[in-house]
């Protein structure tokens, strides 16, 4: 396949690191210091699990120079989505499709006005990787797992799936409803984000913690109880199964949104906390701990307090 990944971050770059390895012909579109360190020097991707150097990858700041592609995986941060958005079309082809494996509920929303409905695929991913420097990736390990719209068939998609199967730490599965996928994701993200964040912690020292234990439980019934209310959560064991699935991650896990704040970085927390906080009021469902949350980062969402 012909993939091109529409923002080259840590999420971005890791699973296209992953196709390149497994022998698909992979374009990184990229900006800046990031840009020139893979222009330069190739990609790193540092992790205690099959760590992997690639000393030449084919990156570039401007679509126009890709040409059309099997698939674009669109990992920009939320906040990016439009302006990465308007700059899809030369590497849309007639069998082109867009995988977005962006955080929260509203990615495929925002993209389809600037492709159309037949072009996007939701997906999520569940993985820890940020730019540690310049051409580095850096993963601790753990989930490494993509779900995405199986879309009835779509061999694009089929494609797609296959590839991730030939790839080392990179599994991905097909959903029939991913709304509900996208939703149970959103759950779990802005959960973790939100007490990571919070607290400057790891989610080791988080559940270690009796009392942040109870913190880190409460954002996440919050946020399952609006999913009930918005009719797209209806699994009773969810709760448990997102702590236990929290429990088993690495005691040093951090979340993106937790590395971004340290470094001074946009949050993406109207779309996680901030998204929860608003929905609450629309569907009228109590969220004081993500209210808490929002409120207490919101200072912080452009990058540096005001």
């Amino acid at each position: 396949m012909r993939i091109a990944i529409m923002g080259s971050g840590g999420v971005g770059a890791y699973v296209g690191s992953r196709l390149l390895a497994a022998g698909e012909d992979v374009v990184f579109i990229a900006r800046g210091a990031h840009l020139a360190a893979l222009q330069k020097e190739g990609l790193r991707l540092e992790s205690p699990v099959h760590p992997l150097r690639l000393p030449t990858v084919n990156a570039v700041q401007d679509p126009i120079d890709v040409g059309p592609v099997d698939l674009i995986v669109f990992a920009v941060k939320l906040g990016d989505t439009e302006t990465a958005a308007r700059l899809l079309e030369p590497m849309i082809g007639p069998e082109t499709r867009i995988l977005t494996l962006q955080n929260g509920i509203d990615s495929v929303e925002m993209i389809t006005p600037y492709v159309g409905a037949a072009k996007v695929r939701g997906g999520v991913i569940y993985l820890s990787a940020v730019i540690d420097r310049p051409g580095v990736i850096r993963s601790p390990g753990g989930l490494h797992m993509i779900v995405a719209d199986a879309a009835h068939g779509d061999p694009v998609m089929e494609r797609f799936f296959a590839a991730c199967d030939r790839a080392t730490a990179l599994d991905a599965k097909p959903s029939s409803d991913i709304d509900v996928t996208v939703w149970e994701k959103f759950i779990t993200l802005t959960s973790l984000s939100g007490t990571t964040s919070l607290l400057r912690a790891s989610m080791g020292q988080i559940l270690a913690n009796p009392e942040t234990h109870i913190l880190q439980r409460q954002l996440i019934d919050e946020a399952v109880a609006l999913g009930r209310a918005a009719g797209k959560v209806t699994r009773t064991d969810l709760a448990d199964e997102i702590m236990a699935k929290l429990a088993g991650m690495p005691y040093a896990f951090r979340s993106s949104m937790l590395e971004d704040l340290e470094r001074g970085k946009p949050l993406e927390l109207r779309w996680l906390s901030g998204r929860v906080h608003s929905l609450g009021q629309q569907y009228g469902v109590p969220t004081p701990g993500h209210s808490t949350v929002y409120r207490g980062l919101v200072l912080y969402e452009r990058g540096k307090s005001v």
